[in-house]
């Protein structure tokens, strides 16, 4: 159902896009062996650039102050290396998925200005260090700006601690740690009118506070319900006039029905036994109407790309397959959605010929 061929017999979609940007994948590490799933045999195959999706973020790097994890990061370097892709770090700071520790003092108070910094220093040096010269873009911080209309910054043990200079002082760190890799900004909704205007201010103060910020990463976890086109565009224009590169970092156009338009973590909604049948439509397969649909939409937004291929660097899918998406439980949990460009048996779906279509055509 809105699939045809599977992922070893239809061309290889960076080959579509070679000399433009690169077009990645997200992969989960922690479940994917060295080599022999399908998420990277995809990965290998189609896409030129893999970000690590949970495996180098604090709590997998850093679970205890000074004991540092690498596995996870290890292998997605070494795979991505070995199939000619580019590695991207995700993440060295956010607000989530990092332990209590970084934000607790001796005393078990919140932690010293002082202190908040020298973990973050650490950190950064540690594990971006680790990477110099192979992991060539990193996620600096991830998702700093509010969602609250009355609220500029995320309030963030971060933000506590050191005040809104955590984010300068973790893009020189990178800087420091990595000579060479682009930095990046990342955050959801950048996209939109609500969130756009503290984003560019965020990036202007940035910059003009000396922070070696490149690049700003739009996440694109859109819907196919609700997708506007012309906000999308108008932000890569927007964030292009600073002089930043700009990077579709985390891109999925969701199917599910949802009252939630982000990509917070922490949100969840529930779905009860009668609900399921107008919450979860699809678990027998995609409809060709609905896989028509989506292939629509990608064939837009990656127009949209292909338009501002000269400052745009990367487009990262956020998962290789649908099976692999984290948006099988989020925001709803166990769910079964279709949001990528190949199904859960590794087919290449309708949405994979709109884009690689949209590449050749803007040949």
């Amino acid at each position: 159902m809105g699939a045809v061929g599977d992922w070893q017999s239809v061309p290889p979609l960076r080959e579509a896009f070679a000399g433009r940007f690169l077009v990645g994948a997200a992969l989960d590490w922690r479940q994917s062996a060295e080599g022999g799933t399908l998420a990277t045999d995809i990965a290998c195959r189609h896409f030129d650039a893999f970000t690590c999706e949970n495996g180098m973020k604090p709590e997998a790097t850093q679970p205890e102050e000074g004991r540092f994890t690498f596995e996870l990061g290890d292998r997605m370097v070494a795979a991505a290396e070995r199939c000619g892709a580019t590695p991207v770090g995700h993440t060295l700071i956010w607000h989530s998925q990092t332990p209590a520790w970084f934000h607790t003092g001796p005393d078990g108070r919140p932690v010293s200005r002082d202190l908040a910094l020298e973990r973050m220093q650490t950190h950064i040096a540690t594990v971006a260090g680790r990477y110099a010269g192979r992991v060539r873009q990193w996620d600096v911080v991830n998702e700093a700006i509010s969602d609250a209309a009355d609220e500029y910054l995320r309030p963030t043990p971060w933000l506590a601690a050191l005040g809104d200079d955590y984010l300068v002082e973790a893009f020189h760190a990178a800087r420091a740690a990595d000579g060479g890799a682009l930095l990046v900004y990342n955050d959801y909704n950048i996209d939109m009118a609500y969130k756009r205007p503290k984003a560019l201010r965020l990036l202007r103060e940035l910059l003009d506070r000396g922070a070696p910020v490149q690049a700003v990463g739009i996440q694109g976890h859109w819907r196919l319900h609700d997708l506007n086109l012309a906000e999308i565009e108008t932000a890569i224009e927007a964030f292009a006039a600073l002089g930043l590169k700009v990077l579709i970092t985390e891109l999925d156009i969701g199917v599910l029905p949802t009252r939630y338009r982000g990509a917070d973590i922490n949100h969840r909604e529930p779905m009860t036994a009668e609900q399921r049948a107008e919450l979860d439509p699809y678990t027998a397969g995609l409809p060709d109407d609905v896989a028509e649909r989506l292939a629509e939409a990608y064939r837009a937004v990656f127009a949209i790309f292909m338009r501002w291929e000269s400052v745009i660097e990367r487009v990262t899918l956020w998962g290789t397959h649908d099976g692999a998406s984290w948006l099988n439980g989020f925001p709803v949990p166990g769910r079964t959605d279709h949001p990528l460009l190949f199904d859960r048996q590794g087919r290449a779906k309708a949405a994979y010929y709109a884009v690689r279509e949209a590449a050749l055509a803007a040949d």
